[in-house]
């Protein structure tokens, strides 16, 4: 893993002015596919359903898992359950990554010079030793107050059906989503075998059940804790403690296996990174996966700043070792593309912000398996879609709309990730860019592709800051 460690000091280099990048105000030109047009002109297709939209409506849990949970819970004080949850719910939100030595040490030099001020550099070396125990003692309370004191999560039995009842309908959604996601921009990808790192409570294995109906022949879930394993075995069992797995390719390890030989068509590991103690466990893992890779690689965590540097980290990682070459100078098998959500394979634009926003997603769910006053729910999401592929589909190239559309009187703005990997703003009307384009604009949301081509791309002016 010797070219992990080189990887990881090259990611997230110090921003210099000259790569820090604000978003652009782009040219507002565009103009609407041929064929699209064609389309919309003669009424055999319409702008709120245009190739790029995608389905908004809050996600249900599929029949089979409403009950299940149902019949798991009817055993256990729901109540006390539910308390439990919203803790969960916010600790998981807050969390932030574990603060690496090297920070560390950059933390307690920085506050060494405040206590001592410019006084360290004239000092003799006695007073320096007089001094040293004291300033040690000072700088360690202060490192301890202000420092984020991260701790692994472990999930016994009650913890596991804390999980069901806080994660379950947020989790399902995000990750029918992804998967829907997968399916439009890709819809040769048919997952048979279905590998799920950090499984939990199986939430990957019910919506690839759903997104690709008695298509996946082999799961394989790897979850530390034993109690959750036995909690997501026992949903797919319908919450009968004497029923039986259907699926006969159905496997739970407590580690990743250490053989590469192993490979699996879809790949998930979802709000697990975070989980993993440094930069380079994280890291190694993300190499592991990739390995275990056959067509598709899915991470995702919550829409944190934390869970997006997250995401990015691992996106860039797995770019750069690809796409680079190994310790050899040999790639490393076939080439690594994005395929959601970024329309392009570049360094996030949004890490080059002056003002760091993460890249988010939001789904909407219903949660009314728990008996909730108000059952539905909303959540954020970052993620990334890696793919072995010789080829991406051309409409992967189309602008992403990364923040809520606002639609003003006459006009519509959207705020664009874009196949050259820069953020812009186009601001569309009907008198400047004609009725289609208004109006596919006026009919997107936050997370759809834009199915246009921004003009004069090369004329935009790209600030800077």
């Amino acid at each position: 893993m010797g070219h992990v460690q080189r990887l990881l000091r090259s990611l997230n280099p110090v921003p210099t002015l000259a790569s820090v990048r604000l978003i652009s105000r782009a040219s507002n030109a565009v103009s609407v596919p041929l064929d699209l047009e064609e389309d919309l002109e003669s009424s055999q297709a319409k702008h709120r359903h245009h190739p790029g939209v995608r389905k908004h409506s809050r996600v249900s849990l599929p029949p089979k898992l409403f009950e299940a949970a149902k019949t798991v819970l009817e055993r256990r004080d729901v109540k006390q359950l539910r308390e439990a949850a919203v803790v969960l719910r916010e600790q998981l939100w807050s969390r932030q990554l574990p603060v690496e030595d090297r920070e560390l040490r950059q933390k307690a030099t920085h506050l060494e010079r405040e206590l001592l001020g410019n006084k360290v550099d004239a000092m003799s070396q006695e007073e320096r030793a007089y001094l040293e125990d004291s300033v040690k003692e000072a700088v360690f309370h202060k490192l301890r107050h202000q420092t984020y004191r991260w701790k692994a999560l472990n999930y016994d039995e009650f913890g596991s059906y804390t999980y069901l009842v806080g994660r379950l309908a947020a989790d399902y959604a995000v990750l029918h989503s992804i998967f829907n996601e997968i399916k439009i921009l890709d819809k040769t990808f048919v997952p048979e075998t279905l590998m799920d790192f950090g499984s939990g409570i199986g939430t990957a294995y019910w919506a690839a059940a759903d997104a690709w109906p008695q298509k996946v022949k082999e799961y394989f879930a790897v979850d530390t804790s034993a109690d959750m394993n036995e909690l997501a075995r026992l949903l797919v069992q319908g919450g009968n403690i004497d029923g039986r797995v259907k699926r006969e390719a159905y496997f739970q390890r407590q580690f990743l296996p250490a053989s590469d030989k192993l490979k699996f068509d879809l790949v998930v590991s979802a709000f697990s990174l975070m989980e993993l103690p440094s930069a380079q466990r994280r890291l190694e893992t993300v190499a592991n996966l990739w390995a275990k890779t056959s067509n598709a690689l899915v991470l995702v965590e919550n829409g944190t700043l934390a869970g997006h540097r997250v995401v990015s980290e691992a996106r860039d990682f797995v770019l750069t070792m690809e796409n680079s070459g190994d310790a050899g100078g040999e790639t490393c098998g076939k080439r690594a593309l994005v395929l959601a959500p970024c329309p392009h394979d570049k360094e996030c634009p949004k890490n080059l912000e002056s003002k760091k926003v993460p890249c988010t997603f939001v789904v909407g769910f219903e949660d009314s398996v728990f008996n909730y006053k108000n059952s539905n729910g909303r959540t954020l999401y970052s993620y990334v879609v890696l793919q072995k592929s010789p080829s991406i589909p051309g409409e992967r190239s189309w602008p992403r709309i990364v923040e809520p559309v606002m639609c003003r009187s006459r006009h519509v703005i959207c705020r664009l990730c874009c196949s050259d990997g820069n953020l812009k703003e186009i601001v569309l009307s009907k008198r400047r860019n004609g009725r289609h384009a208004y109006r596919i604009a006026r009919c997107s949301n936050w997370g759809d592709q834009l199915p246009l081509e921004l003009l004069d791309q090369d004329a935009c002016s790209h600030a800077t800051d």
